[in-house]
């Protein structure tokens, strides 16, 4: 049976042979063995010209060899992160519950959804690329690489990580324009594992950005979900944004809603208050795009106009009154206090008229 190379961070319908939204991971020595991308999963945070990437996808493939290689603006420090971080924000921003009361009891409609370490220090020259730093992280060989497209492909290659025929040329507009790739891989000694820690990437940025641009790479539609932290809801700026279908299912305080931050990464990235609270908005997104469409990268800014919006789902709730249904319960009182009063006004009107024949009588005597 084939290892399963898996990188877990996020969940998803599995999708076949495609590039890393954030990064590129095919397997050029079989394309029968490409890596298999699920959906993937980001948080994303930017304060003080630094920004905080915490990355999470989930492949498969049968070898050790296929690199993701993971585009920034400046030198990124690379570190393992926790799955939990993750998990914690899923369940901060999922949908929340609505109770809807039946009186009936004749509610058949189903529940919906309403409204979702090593060295970093002086660059050593490497076969004409600037390493920044190589290190082990858990199960993955990273490499901080710097320099022209040309020599960081040779550096690639010499040193075990492969890359495919169709990410090789979108290497040189990220060259062009100085950044910095990371590229990641299992270790050769690595145990293929079902599940692995997620990557934090930690960089300086003038912007709030997102690496999108090796996704033209992808061979299916691509799929994210990413988590933005900020002190008010956020909005795409860059100019791909209209050839892609793209929601914010959450815009929101998850502590407006009675959330409390444990993991101690999302509190960190959350700025605290005065009282010593994290209160943040987070934006979700929720992007679908074919590869053709990925011709920039993700951008963000404030949309300080946009309203709040917490996804919701109905919980019906029957309300009973005695056995039965209430509604049905007080209709019958209603119907029942009806005929009695009903049946006091009858007799009251007999008696009164009975009098009054009494009465007519008396007077003709």
């Amino acid at each position: 049976m084939a290892s399963i190379l898996a990188a877990q961070l996020l969940v998803g319908a599995l999708t076949p042979a495609s590039a890393c939204a954030c990064g590129a991971f095919i397997d050029p020595a079989d394309a029968g063995n490409d890596s298999d991308v699920l959906e993937e999963t980001a948080v994303l945070a930017h304060r003080d010209g630094r920004e905080t990437i915490i990355m999470g996808f989930q492949l498969g493939a049968s070898r050790t060899g296929p690199a993701l290689l993971v585009p920034t603006p400046t030198v990124p420090d690379v570190s393992a992160a926790d799955v939990d971080t993750l998990s914690e924000m899923r369940s901060a921003t999922r949908p929340r519950q609505r109770i809807r009361y039946d009186y009936w009891g004749t509610s058949e409609e189903p529940p919906g959804l309403v409204g979702s370490g090593d060295d970093h220090g002086a660059a050593v020259p490497d076969s004409a690329a600037v390493v920044h730093s190589r290190q082990r992280i858990g199960s993955f060989d990273v490499a901080v690489l710097g320099g022209d497209a040309a020599p960081v492909r040779t550096w690639l290659e010499d040193n075990g990580f492969a890359l495919s025929d169709e990410v090789s040329p979108l290497l040189e507009p990220y060259a062009e324009e100085g950044w910095t790739f990371t590229a990641v891989r299992y270790a050769d000694d690595a145990v293929l594992e079902d599940e692995t820690e997620p990557l934090r990437f930690d960089f300086d940025s003038e912007e709030l950005v997102y690496p999108m641009r090796f996704s033209q790479a992808a061979r299916t539609s691509q799929e994210l979900n990413l988590y933005v932290i900020s002190d008010q809801p956020m909005q795409r700026t860059d100019a791909s944004e209209d050839e892609q279908i793209s929601e914010r299912p959450w815009i929101a305080d998850p502590t407006d809603e009675d959330w409390t931050w444990t993991d101690d990464t999302l509190r960190g990235l959350i700025a605290p208050d005065d009282h010593g609270g994290r209160h943040g908005i987070v934006t979700q997104f929720r992007i679908w795009g074919e590869p053709e469409s990925f011709t920039t990268d993700f951008t963000f800014a404030p949309d300080p106009e946009q309203d709040t919006v917490v996804p919701t789902y109905d919980v019906t709730e029957v309300v009973y009154l005695g056995p039965f249904p209430a509604g049905w319960t007080l209709t019958g009182i209603v119907v029942l206090l009806g005929n009695l009063i009903t049946a006091i006004v009858t007799v009251i009107v007999l008696v009164l008229a009975q009098r009054g024949t009494r009465s007519r009588g008396t007077r003709v005597s």
